[in-house]
């Protein structure tokens, strides 16, 4: 008997009779197993069939058959979602890898992204002509999904979150049409990423900027509690004082190294005891391409996310006392990005709504072989419901969506109670009626 399945898959191989320049992979296909690859190793479902559309127009025709003929579809973009939300079981995934072209605009004022680029290809584009913009700390990740959800990264301090330097967007809506985003959906676009249609193009702001002093330093943690307390109470007096530049990007970072934990950043040597400075000159293409080289390339597991207004005394010692008893797993590790200058200013254009100088704090557990994934876990979800017996005041309700497990925290409270989640409700409802984005990140609903 032939199952739904089958005749789905069917259907589609007479869709693409139709469209050759479509590629189209399905599970019996050698290349199936690598291309389905995602960064989270601990989603073990297959789509039903992998297409690789080679221009917008393709991409335009793909949804308006899928919405046509009730089949459920996936966006992969160029990098992978921390979930592996890009994969669900028996959904096509769309896949936009090979829309990937990068076109600096003449006055080198933006440049213009196909919804396949990763971080790396475009910082390495763009250094040629001296140029930067805000990008995700690692280079496999998507811009496109970086930057529409918030975008956290080393010079948000200086130059804006990525939400806030997309000028332009080119959609694919839930009609199967191309447009260009208009003022409305932009606003959606940026905070809610592709939960109003598929992006297939974006522009963004680009800066000259050549070399950076850029590179880890790793403190002594012999005595880790110590030392990360005494280096936050140095830089929050710093902060209070106002001696911190804008120009200064930090990611402290907790991780597991050959020789044990230490805490690292970038600069300030001066807060701690150093036992080693990488800081050098350097294109921040290079940079971001070190930093690739201090994480899993694949993982198992998942990431967990609290937002804090200052990491203050209480709060550092919470964070102490866990990484004394963090496992020694590669890939467990502790991350705190800081929300600051420019990124803290209200932005009407946009539905991000963590708008309030913060931390975000990653408790990462993301390691590299699947029988140290329960330990890791357990870990991270107990420092994260300690870290919620604090102070209200110091708690920031909401968290960030991209590190964020679907379903642990309402998208009411992710996108901030009344203006900015209403009116996303009230974007969807006109632009997505019928809702043939239901797999893609936000899965809005009314709630």
């Amino acid at each position: 008997m032939t199952s739904q399945l089958d005749n789905s898959r069917a259907t589609l191989r007479l869709f693409l009779n139709n469209h050759p320049e479509i590629k189209y992979v399905s599970p019996t296909d050698p290349e199936f197993s690598s291309l389905k690859i995602i960064y989270n190793q601990s989603v073990s479902v297959a789509p039903m069939a992998i297409v690789r559309p080679q221009t917008a127009n393709d991409v335009a025709a793909l949804v308006y058959f899928c919405v046509g003929s009730s089949i459920q579809f996936t966006i992969r973009s160029g990098g992978n979602n921390i979930y592996g939300l890009s994969c669900v079981q028996d959904a096509l995934m769309i896949d936009l890898r090979d829309i990937n072209y990068i076109e600096v605009d003449q006055t080198k004022s933006s440049v213009t992204v196909g919804g396949g680029v990763i971080v790396s290809n475009l910082l390495r584009e763009l250094s040629k002509d001296g140029l930067v913009t805000p990008t995700g700390a690692l280079g496999f990740l998507g811009i496109v999904g970086w930057s529409t959800y918030g975008g956290y990264g080393p010079i948000m301090s200086r130059y804006g979150l990525g939400v806030d330097n997309i000028l332009a967007a080119k959609v694919v809506n839930a009609k199967g049409e191309v447009v260009v985003a208009n003022k409305e959906l932009l606003k959606g676009i940026r905070g809610a990423g592709g939960a109003l249609g598929v992006i297939v193009e974006l522009t963004v702001k680009v800066y000259p900027l050549g070399q950076v002093l850029a590179g880890m330093i790793i403190f002594d943690s012999q005595d880790i509690t110590s030392t990360y307390k005494n280096f936050n109470a140095g830089y929050q007096a710093l902060l209070e004082d106002g001696s911190v530049p804008l120009e200064l990007g930090i990611y402290q970072f907790i991780m597991n190294a050959p020789h044990g934990r230490v805490f690292a950043l970038a600069l300030i040597a001066a807060l701690g005891p150093v036992m080693m400075n990488t800081v050098e000159p350097k294109t921040i293409a290079d940079h971001i391409d070190f930093i690739g080289t201090q994480v899993p390339q694949r993982a198992y597991g998942t990431c967990q996310t609290v937002s804090i207004r200052k990491l203050n005394e209480d709060a550092t010692e919470i964070l102490g006392r866990a990484f004394e008893k963090m496992p020694s797993s590669f890939g467990t590790s502790f991350g705190v990005h800081e929300l600051r200058g420019l990124s803290a200013a209200p932005n009407s254009d946009s539905v991000f709504s963590s708008r309030e100088p913060h931390f975000m704090l990653e408790l990462i557990s993301l390691v590299a072989k699947e029988e140290e994934v329960n330990e890791s876990i357990e870990w991270a979800t107990g420092l994260k419901n300690e870290l919620l017996q604090m102070d209200p005041k110091n708690l920031l309700s909401g968290t960030y969506i991209s590190v964020t497990q679907p379903g642990d925290v309402p998208l009411s409270k992710i996108y901030g109670p009344g203006s900015n989640f209403e009116a996303l409700l009230g974007l969807k409802r006109r632009y997505d009626p019928q809702n043939a984005f239901s797999l893609a990140v936000p899965r809005l609903v009314e709630q």
